[in-house]
């Protein structure tokens, strides 16, 4: 089985627990993923553990994400499978000095064959995961930013 980690890091001058908020709940990823063609909660109440997305990239097919781990305002992971690869979405977020560090990290596992293209794929996605990171900074750092309802 192959694998591939993509992380992007930012320094976001809002709380950590604002940063977490926005980044951690998948709804807002519209707004800062030109990559995502729709999202959407499936489950009732507050994020947290267990809640579940279906979501849907250019280029794809829908997927059903599950929250596995939330530790609000710290870590966020959700997991799924699509096209042959079981995917991992989340982030971390650090308090730093005067601002918080978001760190978003995706991972992608395939076997053979489409386990060969994952080094590429990692490659040209990092760039793409950079633009997204440094959007969800200019979101948060203006007044557009949204409250969101966690658990």
């Amino acid at each position: 089985m192959g694998k591939a980690v993509i992380e992007n890091v930012v320094n976001i001058e809002r709380p950590p627990v604002e940063v977490f908020d926005y980044a951690s709940d998948h709804t807002h990823e519209m707004e800062w993923n030109p990559k995502m063609r729709s999202v959407r909660k499936l489950t009732d109440g507050p994020i947290g553990k267990g809640t579940q997305y279906e979501m849907e990239f250019v280029p794809g097919r829908p997927v059903v994400v599950t929250c596995v781990e939330f530790d609000r305002p710290h870590r966020w992971e959700a997991v799924g499978n699509t096209l042959g690869m079981h995917i991992s979405l989340g982030g971390e977020v650090t308090p730093a000095a005067k601002d918080s560090r978001l760190t978003l990290r995706t991972q992608f596992e395939a076997n053979f064959p489409l386990a060969l293209t994952l080094p590429l794929m990692a490659r040209r996605m990092r760039r793409e995961m950079q633009r997204d990171v440094d959007t969800i900074k200019a979101i948060l750092e203006s007044a557009e930013a949204k409250p969101t309802a966690h658990v």
